[in-house]
């Protein structure tokens, strides 16, 4: 009877979990919330186990006696409704309710001698001005250009198969034809001038032009524009959003180890030693972390490996914040200079800096008022020693919040007495929020080594497990976290034979 009983007992709980499989998620950022979004969204039982206090990750913004300092969202691909990508952005409930404002120029960039590049986002009023500055390069401008106006009229594929690989192949062959980084191509201009302007508007690390080239095509087109209040109302709207599909959020929840049994992802041990346990396991987390220290590295083959020791990630920031009592209405709100008196952090010699002024979104400050931010790319193992002192540390981050100032002073002579706020972020304060791996932002740099990588969402002798996230696509940002979630869940309809359905919010 004891035995019926069980067998009886067995046959119910495999009938539910038939109709009902439970899923636990890993990570609370975008690509965590997107999974959860569409897991519910197709009858799946979901949780979010996320380390910090709020959901966000790295999509975050924090507030600083009355100001409000982003610590990610500069422009969103799929904000305008002729995106596919605008569609999964509805799915997730980011899109409905926002103000989007579009961009005139994405940035503009001086010289040590005053002459200025405006990258406009109309590649017309662009090819003006870039002749202007160098008529001798006419030619290799209006290549540029003409590539521009190309990839402006290719949409950004989103879904899987044979068409949305026939959609993405004229924009792989773009990809592959500027995949040097930016410097190299500036080598071809004749006018030094534009050589160095061309440089410093387009070059990050060894970052592909190819990334560069489909910014402008997107703005271009008329996407990527900037959602007003930033990546806080993001975050919190795909929170709000999964919680609507019935979803849970544990805060304060820090996986350890990812749980397995005869090579099947059962659950996972949190830092307080407690286990939870679900039908299948979503890592939305560090890559890093969840491969070499959650899975112990024992689900790895070498084309993995090699990516963790031969792909560079984006380089760590510090990534300073102040808060500004004066509007700064009628300047750029992104500008790159030359410094006349630069500065080193660690190793690292910051000769220019960008600064973003958020004079184009009221919510950022109080009225009058307004934020500016500056990333520095910095070296993580300066800081890793650094911590072991905390008096050095925070003199340190006091020591550049003030050499920052004074930077910017060489061009706007009035800001150091207007600063009322100022905050330092760097690599471990990456690190510590969002556990990403040697404080990366935004996960593989995508540079040609890169570009022609292709990362697996499941690792190789590990089943009933997915990763999703920046991690498994290079170049990182925003749709990634949202797309690769939707893949895996779209798979995991596979397995559980059942079609995969989206809802609009």
């Amino acid at each position: 009877m004891k035995a019926l009983s069980l067998l009886c007992y067995r046959d119910i709980r495999q009938e539910v979990s038939s109709i009902s499989p439970s899923v636990i998620i890993i990570g609370g950022g975008v690509a965590g919330l997107a999974a959860g979004c569409y897991a519910q969204m197709n009858g799946f039982r979901t949780e979010i186990l996320e380390m910090h206090t709020a959901p966000g990750g790295l999509c975050t913004a924090w507030k600083r006696k009355g100001y409000t300092f982003d610590g990610c969202l500069h422009w969103l691909v799929g904000s305008s409704p002729r995106s596919s990508m605008h569609r999964l952005w509805e799915e997730v409930g980011v899109i409905q309710g926002r103000t989007f404002i579009t961009y005139e120029y994405y940035s503009q960039v001086l010289d040590d001698r005053g002459n200025r590049l405006i990258l406009y986002t109309d590649p017309g009023r662009l090819r003006e001005q870039m002749v202007s500055i160098a008529p001798k390069d006419e030619r290799l401008i209006n290549r540029i250009i003409h590539d521009i106006k190309k990839l402006s009229r290719r949409d950004m594929p989103v879904e899987l198969g044979v068409s949305g690989f026939f959609g993405m192949l004229p924009i792989i062959i773009m990809f592959m034809k500027y995949r040097m980084p930016a410097q190299e191509i500036a080598l071809k201009f004749k006018s030094p001038v534009m050589r160095e302007l061309f440089a410093s508007a387009f070059g990050w690390n060894d970052m592909s032009f190819a990334f560069m080239l489909w910014t402008m095509a997107l703005m271009a087109a008329g996407d990527g524009g900037y959602a007003i209040g930033g990546s806080g109302p993001l975050s919190e709207a795909m929170a709000a959003r999964y919680a609507s599909l019935g979803g849970t959020i544990y805060f304060r929840s820090r996986v350890d180890r990812i749980l397995v049994k005869n090579g099947h992802a059962v659950g996972v041990r949190l830092a307080d030693g407690t286990e939870r346990r679900a039908d299948y396991i979503i890592s939305a987390a560090d890559g890093h972390a969840t491969i070499f220290d959650m899975l112990e590295e024992r689900y790895i083959n070498k084309k993995i490996r090699d990516c963790y020791s031969d792909l560079d990630p984006f380089p760590p920031l510090v990534y300073v914040s102040l808060g500004i009592a004066a509007d700064y209405s009628g300047e750029p709100h992104s500008l790159s200079f030359p410094l006349a008196r630069p500065f080193a952090i660690g190793p690292t010699e910051v000769k220019r800096i960008s600064i973003r002024i958020y004079n184009f979104d009221p919510t950022m400050a109080p009225a009058g008022k307004t934020t500016v931010n500056v990333m520095l790319e910095t070296d993580y193992d300066y800081w890793k020693q650094l911590c072991d002192d905390r008096e050095r540390y925070r003199a340190e981050k006091e020591r550049i919040g003030k050499a920052v100032i004074d930077g910017i002073a060489e061009l706007y002579p009035a800001l150091p007495s207007q600063v009322e706020v100022i905050d330092v972020a760097t690599p471990l304060t990456f690190e510590r929020y969002t556990g990403n791996w040697r404080g990366s932002y935004e996960g593989w740099l995508l540079n040609k080594k890169a570009l022609s990588v292709r990362i697996p969402q499941q690792l190789p002798g590990l089943s009933n497990f997915f990763m999703v996230g920046q991690w498994v696509s290079p170049g990182g940002g925003l749709p990634a976290g949202v797309i690769t979630a939707r893949n895996a869940i779209r798979k995991l309809c596979g397995l559980e034979k059942r079609n995969f359905v989206t809802k609009r919010y």
